[in-house]
């Protein structure tokens, strides 16, 4: 992959995935320079598009692009390039699609749904941003300082060298040229007259212009930007009148009818007031009141505009009388549904309208043109009296009444709208003759009419009248809806602020509606964009949306990296953000003079300030697949902290600021606020991290806003204002850019707000260099006095730099020919006191300062330079390379009580106050604390204001590996890099430490993460993030422990059953859960010798032909589990069968812990480890113990072994069926299988009842049975194993193959329930007991019978390990029905919800007198837990690839329908892990997925048999073809 790779990762459903703490931001590639080596032709970057494994969008999945394929082929918008997803199980989809221009581009997705049906995602977009280049030098979006000029205020082009002189020595390196194209009537710069030629007032023709506009803008080393106006063009525009379809009239737009009427009889109005006897000049609102009844009468009755919308009742039964006499029209009652009530007149009328209008809904185009089917109306009056034998008179009046009916909302519609266009005249004269802030217009004339015209009016080359909809804009209009369409009546209700001077352009849903328009509109965006570094979009929210992506399309043709501004006015973010990205403008005009205060200025400069001084970092952290197949190579990718190899990841971010001190269309400060504002004003925007704009006038003091219809005059060049300082400040600006390598991620800032003052501290992050600003803004002149509070910058050296205030000097005096400011003068004042004490700078300012004034500082923090910031970063990975598996659980992991074993008590996990103990003492519990925090940078929170009080938790990091590194010198070397980062990290200041903590304990973690992956197996090194994390938790449970082992005399690592709660001493062992979890997290991952050392470790323990439940080191091991045995030859054989040279561990030898007549002895006794056998024998003793019956009292038997068990459960008795070849055992008082839950409730009545018996034949022993003859059967076939019969109970023998076959043949018969009653006779079934049928009974000849009918989550290992017992047809079926009976989102549903003893909730807690659920009794009753739903995953993949030939593609593979479906499936499973604290996943949960507080949060055989069903597909037979 490129260097400049992208990585956008997409969702299950294709959508992007977005990074947290944004909502409505868009995607936007880095703004950055090209490349050093960068040629013509090359890729600009690669987007790597970066799917989840069998996504849902996988399945026939087609990821569709508009990214052009070379940069020679023309980007089209709605051409796509089709990309095939392809479909992994386990390795994500990468999809990488070179990009070779700046633009706005977009992608879908394309897939099979669920229903076999076709889908399309939407469109998701993403923006390409142009690079700004000047002789050469890239120029940083923020960077810009971009200054507005009215070119006709400039003066002749002999004054033009001067001014932009001017100009650039104030530091602005982008110009905003208003249009510069021939003006209209009005004389206004965005009423354009002819859009394809050049003032002709300043150029002489368009070639003069484009040589002097180069030629200024080369010389002065400025960009330029210039306005494109696209929905308006100048009312006299003379192509116009050969062109009248370009714009809205009576006939591209007939809705409008009504409204030019009602225009044209306003006007006429207007010119008739004197002969009406009404007033001609409004001077009260007494005036304005007769006016207005004077158009209530003279304009609204006698216009009779209510023609326009009603249905004209005396045509339509005249038409109606027609149609009733014509014998040949054959009209028949129509058939109206039931839904309609013919007697409710409304719902007549609303049928009538939907059924019989010939437009299908009313209409408002010409009078009386809403009209029924006269026949279809006599159809329904036919069908309302059920007979066409009817009189005339009796349908006319039907007809008239539901004529009327549907005529009353229209005349209510119609009342309405004369209401509004009677209030919307009213509002509009009182603001343009009366109101205080209007501009009072005087008397009405014919030049000056009482109201503005909504339509130009002109006579056409054709010599028609035409009236054309003048543009305008309306109060919280939907900027997606056209106010000139059909859609509005927006000009008829007179909502519409309009510009007279503006013929709004209709161009239709594309060029074939109106050509001429297209064609000039293209050809002039051409024009400019081939002049101009950028466009200002004028108008933009009103532009439809269509109309400007083919305009930038076609701008960006010729000139690619086109920078697009505009200004939004859509009233919400979400709205911006749909123009950004459809249009694909760069940045969006935010305005200072908006605020109204300090404080709102403060807020306004705060929010365009750029992000907090000692943000946090973003790291992948546990987010993200690590490729862990090789060692990572350095800054393999742009802009990386990492040292892991994956490419800057594609987020949302806000959408880019230009923050203007004031625009051309902002009141200046001397107006809103003070002349002495102007200077802070500047200065606060000027310190801002975002592109900054002004207006040219701004600085030079220009006491008001300037009219750019009406004003006339021309700039004054006098040195007035405060250009020196803004020329100080943008050299500030340029400096901090020429630093910095991302302007973005490297500049931070610090902004406060007290009383008068706002400060901003602005920092490069990783030099340590900065500024800061005092500012105290005049807005009144009231302000009063108020010192600011001693400023204190920690560890922080501090240089004045300069210090100014602005002073009005004198009385403006305005001329009738230059346009100049207030007399001001900036003065020098002394820099406010400095103090530096070796740890802190402190500023004092005092009354000297006062308002209007700025100071301005250089800071420097010693210690934090680009030195600190690559050593931090640097060289985890590498200290990490000698890293063993025992050493990453200690600096990964270790749970609470792990801790204070490992340190005998003096260490624990780290607690932090407000937030509370980590789960691990290791990187993981920092992780989890820390992760969302930095990926939120959320820097208020518990965990950084701990680490900016103090240095605990950079000790503690450090200091607690002391315990595990003094054996360890791979860990040594790991903890020394550790060590000397933290030291140096020390040194900066406070409120740096929670960035450096992170960036520190996060690339650490990455290295130590990175290292984990890199020693397990070759498929996890290159799976996806969960696969990842799952084997990760072998890690996490397989660990030293000083109070327990494998052995009672050495300390051998042990896997935990789970973490907190099975962690330690007598408890973290467990025979059952350890061979359950040994195929997936030791075999998996490949920890070949951790898997040989359990297997030695539990054998050396056999007694009773068992393995313990508890093993205890060996020390007190307990014999109470019947299938831990069966579980342990299970692992044996997996063993055998993938590890390399597996067989051998056949003739291992074990010294045995207890004498063969299975005397119970301490582990000290000499007895214990005196005699030894093979593994090959212990395997054989299992067998031959279980075929004579296994019968024994537990050792120890009694309240102090198990103090809720009644004393008969301490007796187990394990046989075989030997007509069945069954195993068979336990009783009502035991529980020997995982379902183990004792019941403990004094208060029930349950103590010593044990929830889940489960004795008899329970369904899984009998496949572990199956599988392990199997297993022997064939190694004696290979001549491994020389045993081939065993003894019975009553002494006969039996072959090892034929009992095989014996339980082959009986399996079924015993345990499948079938769907059809009438086969009963064909099974051992008690019909009378069953509850569901399709299944496979849970259990045999249990002591309660309805027991064994019971649907469980138990039958799937029997599948898995013995796929041979059962009849594929039906275990698919029975899968299939358990897929919708017992799966939840997490874990399987230990009982049928159906079924009576069925309750979901588990609390240990609970001492109730409830039965069924006190002290928890309920654990296996309906909860739902993780690990068995691995084998039913494993077991539904299997069944299915053997029964559904939909389940298997062309090739034999696994087709992407089952892929997909499985990957559905694990959606819970991979939010779990994500989320969870404990990077594990739950023992259990509650009803439908719900969070159990009761179960332990990571347990070993939960991820473990996950891991199993990948290792299926990775080495399973059935899958090999």
């Amino acid at each position: 992959m490129s260097k400049r790779t992208i990585l956008l990762r997409l969702s299950n459903t294709g959508e992007p995935v977005n990074s947290e703490g944004v909502s409505n931001g868009i995607f936007i590639l880095p703004p950055i320079a090209l490349a050093n080596d960068y040629s013509e032709g090359d890729a600009l970057f690669h987007l790597v598009f970066q799917l989840n494994a069998a996504s849902t969008v996988a399945r026939d999945g087609t990821l569709l692009t508009n990214v052009p394929k070379s940069h020679d082929t023309p980007f089209k918008r709605h051409s796509h390039n089709e990309y095939p997803i392809g479909s992994s199980f386990h390795k994500d989809v990468a999809i990488s699609i070179p990009i070779y221009r700046p633009g706005s581009y977009n992608y879908f997705i394309r897939y099979t749904g669920k229903d076999d049906a076709t889908v399309t995602t939407e469109k998701f977009y993403f923006n390409v941003p142009p690079v700004l280049t000047i002789k050469g030098e890239h120029v940083a979006f923020n960077s810009l300082n971009i200054e507005t000029v009215v070119s006709k205020w400039i003066g002749p082009l002999s004054e033009w060298e001067k001014f932009f002189t001017r100009v650039a020595d104030k530091g602005y390196n982008m110009i905003h040229f208003t249009p510069l194209q021939e003006r209209g009537s009005s004389d206004s710069p965005y009423s354009i007259y002819d859009q394809l030629r050049f003032d002709p007032t300043i150029f002489k023709d368009n070639e003069q212009a484009v040589t002097v506009i180069n030629k200024i803008l080369e010389n002065h080393g400025l960009l330029s930007l210039t306005d494109v106006v696209w929905n308006h063009t100048a009312d006299n525009s003379e192509w116009l009148r050969e062109y009248p379809d370009s714009g809205y009239n009576a006939e591209t737009a007939p809705h409008l009818t009504s409204a030019i009427e009602l225009d044209g009889k306003l006007l006429e109005f207007s010119n008739k007031l004197k002969d009406l006897g009404l007033p001609t000049e409004i001077n009260n609102n007494h005036d304005l009141g007769v006016i207005v009844d004077g158009i209530s009468k003279h304009v609204i009755d006698e216009l009779k505009l209510w023609e326009y919308y009603v249905f004209n009742k005396e045509t339509t039964l005249e038409e109606l009388k027609k149609n009733y006499n014509d014998t040949t029209c054959n009209i028949t009652p129509v058939d109206i549904p039931n839904s309609v009530n013919k007697g409710d007149l409304k719902q007549l009328a609303h049928y009538t309208l939907d059924f019989a209008s010939l437009a299908g809904k009313p209409i408002l185009e010409k009078r009386f043109s809403n009209k029924l089917d006269s026949s279809k109306l006599l159809g329904i009056v036919y069908a309302v009296f059920n007979s066409t034998d009817l009189s005339f008179e009796v349908v006319a009046e039907k007809a008239n009444s539901i004529i009327d009916e549907i005529n009353s909302s229209l005349y209510a519609t119609y009342d309405d709208d004369v209401r509004s266009i009677k209030k919307q005249v009213e509002d509009r004269i009182r603001y343009m003759r009366l109101d205080g802030n209007g501009p009072k217009l005087g008397p009405i004339t014919a030049e000056s009419p009482l109201i503005e015209a909504y339509f130009t009016r002109f006579t056409g080359k054709d010599g028609k009248e035409w009236a054309l909809a003048n543009n305008g804009w309306i109060w919280g209009g939907n900027p997606l809806v056209d106010f000139a369409s059909s859609e509005s009546k927006a000009y008829l209700r007179r909502e519409v602020i309009v510009w007279s001077d503006c013929v709004k352009l209709r161009y239709g849903s594309g060029p074939e509606d109106s050509p001429h328009l297209w064609e000039r509109m293209i050809k002039y965006t051409q024009e400019c964009a081939k002049i101009f570094s950028g466009f200002r979009i004028d108008n933009c929210h009103s532009t439809p949306l269509h109309v400007g992506e083919a305009l930038l399309d076609a701008a960006r043709e010729v000139n690619p990296n086109l920078y697009i501004v505009a200004e939004l006015f859509s009233g919400s973010e979400e709205m911006d953000k749909f123009f950004v990205e459809r249009l694909g403008i760069n940045t969006l005009i935010r305005e200072a003079m908006q605020a109204w205060n300090v404080q709102e200025l403060s807020r306004l400069v705060h929010k365009h300030g750029g992000r907090p001084i000692g943000s946090l970092t973003w790291l992948p952290l546990d987010d993200f697949a690590f490729p862990a197949d090789k060692e990572p190579v350095k800054g393999k990718y742009l802009d990386s902290y990492t040292e892991m190899e994956i490419p800057k990841v594609l987020t949302k971010q806000a959408p880019h600021a230009l923050f203007m001190d004031c625009t051309h269309d902002n009141e200046t400060p001397a107006q809103k606020r003070t002349p002495e504002d102007t200077l802070p004003n500047a200065a606060l925007v000027a310190f801002c991290s975002s592109a900054i704009g002004s207006v040219y006038g701004y600085d030079e003091i220009f006491p008001k806003l300037l009219n750019v219809v009406h004003e006339k005059r021309k700039y004054s060049l006098e040195d007035n204002g405060i250009g020196h300082v803004k020329a100080k400040l943008h050299a500030i600006r340029k400096d901090l850019a020429a630093e910095s390598e991302d302007i973005l991620r490297d500049h931070e800032m610090y902004i406060h707000h007290e009383g008068q003052y706002i400060t901003i501290q602005r920092q490069n992050a990783r030099t340590g260099k900065g500024w800061f600003l005092i500012a105290r803004p005049k807005f009144s002149g009231r302000e009063g006095h108020q010192t600011l509070s001693p400023v204190i910058l920690s560890g922080t050296t501090v240089k004045s730099e300069f210090s100014y205030t602005l002073k009005v000097t004198g009385e403006y005096k305005d001329s009738d020919s230059i346009l100049a400011g207030i007399p001001t003068k900036v003065e020098e004042i002394p820099s406010p006191d400095i103090e530096f004490n070796g740890k802190e700078s402190i500023i004092r300012v005092n009354d000297s300062f006062t308002t209007g004034s700025i100071a301005v500082f250089s800071t420097e923090i010693p210690g934090v330079d680009l030195s600190l910031d690559k050593f931090v970063k640097e060289g985890a990975v590498e200290a990490s390379i000698d890293l063993d598996l025992y050493d990453l659980n200690a600096l990964l992991y270790r749970c609470s009580a792990e801790e204070r074993d490992a340190s005998f008590g003096k260490e624990d996990v780290y607690d932090i106050p407000n937030y509370g103990k980590l789960v691990y003492a290791g990187l993981e519990g920092w992780n989890s604390a820390l992760k969302h925090v930095i990926w939120q940078n959320d820097l208020g929170s518990a965990i950084c204001d701990h680490i900016r009080a103090g240095e605990w938790a950079l000790d503690y990091i450090v200091n607690r590996l002391d315990i595990y590194s003094k054996n360890s010198k791979g860990l040594t070397k790991f903890q020394d890099w550790l060590r000397s980062r933290i030291e140096a990290i020390k040194k900066a200041p406070y409120f740096l430490r929670p960035h450096y903590f992170g960036l520190v304990v996060g690339i650490a973690y990455e290295a130590a993460r990175f290292r984990a992956l890199r020693s397990l197996g070759p498929n996890i090194q290159v799976a996806t993030n969960f696969i990842q994390s799952l084997a990760l938790t072998s890690i996490q449970m397989i660990g030293k422990m000083n109070n327990t082992s494998l052995l009672p005399t050495e300390q051998v690592p042990c896997i935990a059953a789970g973490l907190p709660h099975f962690s330690n001493d007598y408890m973290r062992c467990w025979g059952r859960d350890v061979f359950i979890s040994f195929r997936g997290l030791m075999l998996v991952t490949e920890r070949y010798d951790d898997a040989k050392e359990h297997i030695l470790g539990f054998a050396k323990t056999l007694k009773h032909g068992l393995i313990p439940n508890l093993l205890d080191a060996g020390r007190n091991p307990r014999y109470n589990a019947r299938d831990a045995a069966w579980f342990f030859l299970q692992a044996i054989q997996e063993y055998v069968t993938y590890v390399p040279n597996g067989e051998k561990i056949l003739d291992e030898k074990v010294t045995r812990r207890f004498p063969l007549d299975d005397t119970y002895i301490p582990h000290t006794d000499k007895r214990a480890f005196s005699y030894e056998s093979s593994i090959r024998e212990v395997i054989y003793e299992i067998l031959s113990r279980h075929a004579k019956g296994i019968k024994y009292r537990e050792a120890n038997a009694g309240p102090n072994l198990d103090s809720q068990m009644k004393d008969e459960g301490f007796n187990v008795e394990v046989n075989i069926d030997w007509s069945t070849g069954l195993v068979y055992g336990g009783s009502q008082s035991n529980c020997g299988t995982w379902m183990d839950k004792m019941g403990e409730s004094e208060k029930a009545g349950s103590k010593g009842v044990p929830g889940t018996p489960r004795d008899g034949a329970a369904i899984e022993l009998q496949g572990l049975l199956k599988s392990a003859l199997r297993f022997v059967n064939k190694l004696n076939k290979e001549g491994l194993f020389d045993y081939k019969e065993v003894e019975k109970s009553d002494g006969s023998k039996i072959s090892l193959k034929d009992w095989e076959q014996l339980i082959q043949d009986n399996f079924e018969k015993h345990f499948y329930v079938p769907v059809d009653a009438s086969e009963d006779g064909k099974y051992d079934v008690d019909s009378s007991l069953i509850n569901r049928r399709g299944i496979y009974k849970d259990l045999h000849r249990s002591g309660k019978p309805y027991e064994d009918y019971q649907l469980r989550a138990n039958f799937p290992i029997a599948m898995c390990v013995a796929p041979e017992l059962f009849t594929p047809d039906k275990a698919l079926a029975a899968l299939r029905l358990a897929d919708g009976v017992i799966r939840g989102p997490i874990g399987l549903r230990t009982l049928d919800p159906s079924d009576y003893n069925y309750r979901p909730y588990y609390n240990n807690s609970e001492d109730s007198t409830d039965f069924a659920t006190s002290k928890g009794r309920n654990y296996h009753q309906g909860p739902e837990w993780v690990w068995v739903f691995g084998y039913f995953l494993r077991a539904f993949v299997l069944f299915n690839y053997i029964e559904d030939k939909d389940c298997k593609n062309d090739k034999g593979d696994l087709s992407d329908r089952m892929l997909t479906g499985l990957n559905e499936r694990i959606q819970g499973h991979q939010k779990w892990i994500k989320e969870s604290p404990w990077a594990g996943l739950t023992e259990l949960t509650n009803k439908d997925g719900e969070l159990c507080h009761d179960s332990s949060p990571t347990q070993a055989w939960s991820t473990s048999c996950l891991l199993d069903l990948y290792y299926d597909l990775w080495q399973d037979t059935h899958y090999k073809h």
